[in-house]
């Protein structure tokens, strides 16, 4: 009698796909929250916002428990319903659409990554075990994850970035306000506007800190840490890491 050689995982098995079409008319912004899935979101040429909506569950029951609702007030809302008979186990995956004017104010999810292209406004995006990536947005980000990597480039501005177990890679272009980039394991690289004005301090516990390429005036420079004035000076910007190196470098516009 021949051994089992393993037992193979649980595959998912049902899949359901469905779109909607919704007019952003009498809406001055979007957001969509996702509880245990996907978020993507990029701009395109056309007047309607598309929601493509897909879910995948072990069992076909479970599938019409994920409930997405697409609706709002000021704001529209694109968001899966919580019930407290939904059996948690179906995986919904939204991709969405926008006008290239049409404000995206927020995007979060539970449970995975979120990646947004080319969007206007200033964008809050969070996740708590996903990786974040965001471009091309026109406004300034805020962006957090508990475990996964953050990347943002070509962004107007940067209001935080933060990740728990993660490398950050990012481009400042300009900050509002004191600004925070930081990571408690992982690296972070970050390009930083030539005529960026802030109060700079980097500092790692166990890596290094490279600031190299920067021009900074009335500087204090150790392995891990490293404090000066961009520019003018200004707000402070703060890139820390618990474990792993900080690279800080010139933009090249």
């Amino acid at each position: 009698m021949a051994a089992l050689s393993g037992c193979a995982a649980p595959r998912i098995e049902t899949r359901e796909e469905e779109t909607r079409t919704v007019s952003p008319a009498g809406f001055d912004a979007l957001e969509v929250v996702n509880i245990n899935g996907s978020v993507t979101i990029e701009s395109w040429n056309r007047d309607d916002i598309e929601v493509h909506i897909v879910k995948r569950a072990f069992l076909t029951d479970d599938l019409d428990s994920a409930e997405i609702s697409v609706d709002g007030d000021d704001t529209l809302t694109i968001a899966r319903v919580v019930r407290d008979d939904e059996p948690g186990l179906v995986v919904v995956e939204l991709a969405v659409r926008v006008p290239a004017d049409f404000p995206v104010t927020h995007a979060s999810s539970s449970n995975g990554f979120i990646d947004i292209t080319g969007t206007v406004g200033d964008l809050e995006a969070l996740t708590t075990n996903g990786k974040i990536e965001v471009r091309r947005i026109d406004g300034f980000v805020s962006l957090a994850t508990s475990n996964g990597q953050i990347t943002a480039f070509d962004v107007a501005g940067v209001d935080s970035v933060r990740t728990t177990n993660g490398s950050i890679d990012v481009e400042v272009r300009a900050i509002r306000g004191d600004t925070v980039l930081e990571s408690s394991n992982g690296e972070i690289t970050a390009s930083l506007a030539g005529d960026l004005d802030a109060e700079l301090v980097a500092q790692t516990s166990t890596g290094s800190v490279d600031v190299s390429r920067l021009s900074l005036s009335e500087s204090t420079v150790s392995r891990t840490q490293v404090t000066g004035t961009l520019g003018d000076g200004g707000p402070r910007l703060t890139v820390s890491t618990t474990n792993g190196d900080i690279q800080l470098s010139l933009l090249n516009e």
